[in-house]
């Protein structure tokens, strides 16, 4: 049963005035009124939903997110609510979620015009503690006759992302910079964007040798793809894996070593942004919300074990840095669902690397490793053709 508890109806005002503008809290007691500001009088519903987690829902015509100081379109609450996040559930609709910190139920919900000529529209929703039993009474989808939250996700829709079937894994590699865009620079004039696009298409001729995957690149040229189209390659191709390859700098020429990096909190809640923005795969949007979550979660478990199993191997292909698993807030990482990392090759900072990251058989050595390491890591995974490939040795260093 789904407690759609009365509706305010307003006026429809222009589409390209609608924007929400503020989201204010105020407590008395067991109540809590949550306040969302807009520029124009708008429709809204408000209902309760219980599941994986108690909600207050806001359906509301498709907005734009304009709330100084959250641009990611997501706040702390207070009161009642925990917090709270918009998302544009359709190309006609948008929506507020409150994640409730005890059940309660809607007492009361009303808009109200600006209280000064110029100022926000008002939808003003008034939520009271009540029991679980109550809650539960009150709450639930009217669209489906699933149990739960969990058991529609189980009955309509695939959990986390899978890669189609297909013979080979595809792999994107990025090289890192390129065009008007060198990278560091390092002691001896070398441009990063010059060693990063000749491990790519190194790396790119080993793994296709294997016979076991394929390889696209983001660029093979000196030329420089912006971070929407690096990201746009693994995204169009729903790659199983992305390897971006970058050489680093330190203000000290002693630094030197590998590292690989995945994303950081705030890379995920940019990777989040970027998911809700093509996230429809049912009428629910509160069930795409949490496929997205659930693919992200899987996202971050899977690049992290990545990393881990990559660091082993190259670990046997030169030095590693010090805390060679870093995490940082990386655009090229952000699509929302395949496993990427990072790969800072060495520092062109330091002359060995430098020498290294120039060097034929030193770039085919560190390389083979980072195959080895993405032929582990698919066998970790259980994949039957990885289980019994053969590694490739590395060569003496």
């Amino acid at each position: 049963m789904t407690a759609m508890l009365g509706a305010a109806l307003l006026g429809s005002a222009g589409m390209a005035d609608q924007e929400v503008r503020d989201v204010r809290f105020g407590v008395d007691g067991a109540r809590t009124r949550v306040v969302i500001e807009t520029a124009e009088a708008v429709d809204f519903r408000a209902f309760t939903l219980d599941g994986l987690s108690d909600r207050l829902v806001v359906d509301l015509p498709d907005m734009d997110w304009s709330v100084s100081g959250l641009e990611a379109g997501e706040g702390v609450g207070h009161g009642l609510v925990d917090g709270f996040r918009f998302f544009n559930n359709s190309s006609a609709s948008s929506r507020v979620v409150f994640e409730l910190e005890h059940p309660a139920v809607i007492v009361g919900q009303f808009a109200l015009d600006p209280a000064e000529p110029g100022g926000n529209h008002r939808l003003v929703i008034d939520v009271e503690r009540s029991t679980e039993d109550t809650f539960q009474t009150a709450s639930g989808f009217s669209h489906t006759s699933a149990g739960s939250l969990d058991s529609l996700i189980m009955e309509r829709v695939e959990a986390v992302y899978v890669p189609p079937e297909r013979e080979r894994r595809v792999i994107v590699v990025d090289a890192g910079h390129g065009g008007h865009d060198p990278g560091t620079i390092g002691r001896s004039g070398t441009h990063e964007s010059d060693v990063t696009l000749e491990a790519a298409r190194e790396l790119r001729r080993q793994l296709e040798a294997t016979g076991r995957y394929e390889v696209l690149l983001t660029r093979d040229r000196d030329v420089y793809p912006s971070w929407e189209q690096r990201v746009g390659v693994m995204a169009d191709s729903r790659a199983d894996l992305f390897i971006s390859l970058h050489a680093d700098s330190s203000p000290s020429a002693n630094t030197r070593g590998a590292a690989v990096y995945t994303l950081n909190d705030r890379a995920e809640d940019r990777a989040r942004q970027r998911g809700r923005q093509n996230n429809a795969r049912t009428e629910l949007a509160e069930v795409n919300h949490i496929l997205l979550e659930l693919e992200l979660r899987e996202k971050r478990n899977q690049s992290s074990a990545f990393a881990e199993v990559l660091l082993e191997h190259l670990s046997g292909s030169g030095p590693l840095l010090s805390n060679p698993h870093r995490q940082a807030n990386l655009f090229v990482l952000l699509d929302p669902r395949v496993p990427a990392v990072l790969v800072e090759m060495g520092f062109l900072s330091n002359r060995t690397d430098e020498s290294n990251l120039t060097s034929a058989s030193s770039r085919r050595r560190q390389m083979a490793s980072i195959v080895s390491g993405i032929d582990d890591y698919f066998a970790n995974r259980g994949d039957d053709e990885f289980a019994d490939s053969d590694t490739i040795a590395l060569p003496a260093r």
